[in-house]
């Protein structure tokens, strides 16, 4: 069990609006800060932060909780290291018997020496680039330009051609090589080992300059290692780590501890395919640019660098791989709901060698006035294609489906104009081809449902009368103004509360009164077991209006008079009910009986 007075004082030390905005692009929304939700794709912001509250909520996917929690969904962390990574920034020392010893500890341990492995391998890389062997690799740095700063911002390094450097490093650190081989850093060799042990492992990288992989928290995740001998031909141009504990290929990108800062700054992010592209681009001013890591660009890839900023810039290579990526990439960036913009650089240049020959003005210029990816890849298909009638229905082919994907009708219809202009045909042709589809699938018959548990979609309302309303509107009187708590409870017990969410609640709340503790309602939020009620707390907290002293007793005092007088309503709808039951039947003795009672009743109600 975590101690709850530490898990306060950390959230108390750091706000967590300012930790949330550092991540999530919030703007100031009354009480709250609103923005788009990190965890499902969305165009209207439905993502609440408090700092009041200390709590996030999302109205859409529903997902929300404390700090901990956000930094746990956000970055993937248990809630151990959740735990420690917050406490490191509020300053707050940890006790030893805080965190138990149970297997979510092994797994922090195992990952603590993960990260410290990469970082004596991305020491010992460094110190070899710099050494008499790292000769050929610094000589390659400076014919492509690479000035020394850069190396050293950016931990450049070198593995050598030799097979067990790094081995022996690994062994006089008294580093454990069967975790440095999950790691990647070093390969078990098939054969049996000698007696001192090294022989049963060897560099995995060798021969290579070394880009190490460094998270936004300054983590070593990982290596991407070049080959230096272009005459080599069997050699891969590029050999990255394996996926392992810390590191994930399709999750991770090159350049993005440095790039971080610059990238919320402007609010917008440049992506280029090769590390020494990055490099040159960084290096000439433009520092709000990453890489993906020898792998084809992914939707992970994408659901990361989202989390920065949603405007993105893609540069693609002026040949026919460069075209294939644009193919690639734009139904990944339509899925996550993003429009980005496309620059498509001359046949033969890429990123790295058009800023050495036309100079970084000329590429911001391409990049300030790049079209959408989806306006690129039109372009595209409308080269290739011929402008005869089977030539426009092979490009329509390609299009067509692409279209499909679009959700947002605006821009839909830009697309399908634009589609329509270059590919030589009229615009309704493109729209009766969408409609074709639609109407083929509603022909099937199948009935559509619709999941209200389906990320993303919002809850179905649910219809209350006036007494569960109180009900809610106490709760949320209850939680903004908690030090009136004991006058509530003095007048109604939890057992009044007709709806099941407020009534556990209550329940909760009553109970935290009993042992002596002050209302918190992270506090209460860990103590509901139920997600589904969670979210219901979470959002009554942040939908509460603001109120004065005077206003919550007039609210208090207005929604206890509504619950006294539900038995009341009650008896009422069912004397309503005999009344119909009466007229039907034609028993007009009983009809005015009813109605007298129910003329009492509603006295009664208004008294």
């Amino acid at each position: 069990m975590f101690n709850q007075s530490i898990l306060s004082d950390i959230r108390d030390r750091i706000p967590i609006v300012a930790f949330i905005n550092e991540r999530v692009p919030l703007k100031k929304a009354g009480r709250n800060y609103k923005g788009l939700c990190p965890f499902h794709q969305e165009k209207t912001a439905s993502f609440m932060v408090s700092d009041e509250k200390q709590i996030f909520h999302c109205f859409g996917c529903g997902e929300g909780g404390d700090i901990f929690k956000f930094l746990m969904k956000y970055e993937g962390l248990s809630f151990a290291e959740s735990m420690r990574t917050l406490a490191e920034r509020a300053g707050v020392t940890l006790p030893q018997d805080v965190i138990g010893k149970g297997p979510d500890e092994e797994l922090l341990r195992k990952k603590k020496w993960a990260y410290r492995l990469n970082e004596i391998a991305a020491e010992y890389f460094r110190d070899r680039l710099i050494s008499d062997s790292g000769r050929q690799a610094r000589n390659y740095l400076k014919s492509r330009g690479i000035k020394d700063e850069i190396w050293t911002q950016l931990f450049l390094g070198y593995a050598e051609k030799g097979w067990d450097g790094l081995v022996r490093h690994l062994e006089e650190k008294k580093a454990p090589l069967s975790l440095a081989a999950e790691l990647g850093l070093i390969k078990k060799r098939s054969q049996s080992p000698s007696q001192n042990g090294s022989d049963g492992y060897y560099d995995f990288f060798r021969s290579r300059l070394m880009f190490p992989i460094i998270s936004p928290r300054g983590e070593v995740l990982g290596f991407s290692g070049r080959v230096l001998d272009e005459q080599d031909k069997e050699a891969a141009k590029y050999l990255n780590s394996p996926d392992s504990l810390v590191y994930h290929k399709s999750n991770c990108v090159f350049g993005l501890h440095l790039a971080a800062d610059a990238i919320r700054k402007d609010d917008r992010l440049i992506l280029v395919e090769g590390n020494i592209d990055l490099i040159s681009l960084f290096q000439a001013g433009v520092q709000n640019v990453v890489a993906p890591l020898g792998t084809a660009f992914t939707g992970g890839h994408i659901r990361l660098l989202k989390r920065y900023t949603r405007n993105m810039v893609v540069i693609f290579d002026g040949d026919e791989a460069g075209i294939k990526a644009a193919n690639r990439a734009l139904p990944l960036f339509i899925e996550e709901g993003l429009t980005p913009r496309a620059v498509a650089l001359p046949k033969g240049e890429d990123p790295d060698s058009f800023v050495r020959k036309s100079g970084v003005d000329k590429i911001k210029n391409l990049i300030g006035e790049a079209p959408t990816l989806f306006e690129h890849v039109i372009d595209i298909v409308a080269s290739q294609s011929t402008n005869d009638t089977a030539g426009r229905i092979q490009a329509m082919q390609q299009i067509i489906p692409l279209l499909r994907k679009v959700a947002e009708p605006v821009e839909l219809g830009m697309y399908r104009g634009y589609a329509a202009k270059r590919l030589h045909v009229k615009e309704e042709i493109i729209r009766e081809s969408l409609q074709h589809n639609v109407k083929a699938y509603l022909s099937k018959k199948a009935p559509l449902q619709r999941s209200d548990a389906a990320v993303g979609q919002p809850k179905q309302p649910v219809e209350r009368n006036s007494a569960q309303t109180a009900e809610r509107l106490l709760i949320e009187t209850m939680i903004g103004k908690p030090h009136l708590i004991p006058k509530i409870w003095g007048k109604i017990a939890p057992g009044q509360f007709s709806d099941r969410s407020c009534r556990t609640i209550a329940e909760i709340i009553v109970d935290e009164q009993r042992q002596g503790d002050a209302f918190n309602l992270n506090r209460l939020l860990d103590r509901i077991a139920d997600p589904d009620l969670a979210v219901d707390l979470r959002s009554i907290a942040l939908n509460g209006q603001q109120m004065d002293e005077g206003e919550a007793q007039t609210i208090i005092e207005d929604c206890l008079a509504s619950m006294e007088k539900r038995p009341l309503t009650e008896k009422i709808e069912q004397v309503n009910e005999a009344i119909r039951e009466a007229e039907s039947e034609g028993n007009e003795e009983l009809l005015f009986e009813l109605l007298a009672k129910k003329r009492d009743l509603a006295a009664a109600v208004i008294k």
